[in-house]
């Protein structure tokens, strides 16, 4: 085997080991699962993009002023409903500004919180 070869399929081996270390929801995963891939910092056309389908609601809203002086800015909050394998309602959220995903919550019961069954991250964290 020449030495291009080797190194060809020892890289092709080291993506088919990343792609196993994270994979990718099914195209008709539920929402809230789908959502635990994205992440703060994203794009948010890709994160769109992995949980596959339009938000069932969005809200958008506009930021003051910074007290140090940042600028005044827009954002939106894109939500999805599922009920899960138990019948539960659960809702999942994108906070996003720019096009950036600024936070993540996915799967929380509807009818309030619940930190135990929640996965949620914000930028920074």
């Amino acid at each position: 085997m020449s030495l291009s070869t080797l190194a060809l399929a020892a890289a092709l081996s080291a993506s088919a080991m990343t792609d196993d270390a994270h994979p990718q929801p099914s195209q008709d995963a539920p929402a809230y699962e789908a959502c635990a891939h994205v992440r703060p910092g994203m794009n948010y056309r890709q994160a769109l993009a992995l949980i596959g389908r339009p938000p069932d609601s969005t809200l958008s809203g506009h930021t003051a002023a910074g007290p140090s002086g940042e600028p005044p800015g827009s954002y939106a909050i894109d939500f999805w409903y599922d009920v899960d394998g138990d019948g539960r309602r659960l809702v999942s959220s994108l906070r996003y500004q720019g096009g950036t995903i600024e936070s993540v919550d996915c799967g929380r019961p509807a009818d309030g919180p619940d930190p135990a069954a929640t996965t949620s991250v914000t930028a920074g964290t």
